[in-house]
């Protein structure tokens, strides 16, 4: 299975929180929108930090932000007024065909297909 890996699980796994790992583990393909790449690599707060971000995103397939997925954004922010980062973040999801993999119940409806919630912290 695809899967689009959100910033918290990202984070929840370098921070050593062991469900995190347990679920990247699931899945074949591994994605992370360009958002949340922006978002890891512009919240680490020393360059040593800065790079061990960078090797362990390396391991996922980065995907861009494309037209298809900018008019998806806007369909996603008018229907569910989520912010912008967040809207994009699923957007990519549902364009890429791949399954939204996030603990951010907040920002992402919990009865909508193709989002997965798979621990909470």
């Amino acid at each position: 299975m695809k899967a689009l890996i959100d910033s918290d699980v990202l984070l929840d796994f370098l921070d050593g929180f062991a469900p995190a790992g347990e679920e990247l583990t699931r899945y074949r393909e591994r994605c992370v929108s360009i958002i949340s790449w922006i978002e890891l690599m512009a919240g680490a707060k020393t360059s040593a930090e800065e790079e061990t971000r960078r090797t362990f995103l390396n391991h996922f397939r980065i995907l861009p932000l494309t037209a298809e997925v900018a008019e998806e954004t806007v369909i996603l922010r008018r229907k569910y007024r989520i912010k912008l980062p967040d809207a994009i973040i699923w957007a990519t999801a549902i364009v890429e065909n791949c399954l939204l993999v996030s603990r951010n119940r907040k920002h992402f409806p919990a009865n909508q297909p193709g989002v997965r919630f798979p621990y909470r912290r």
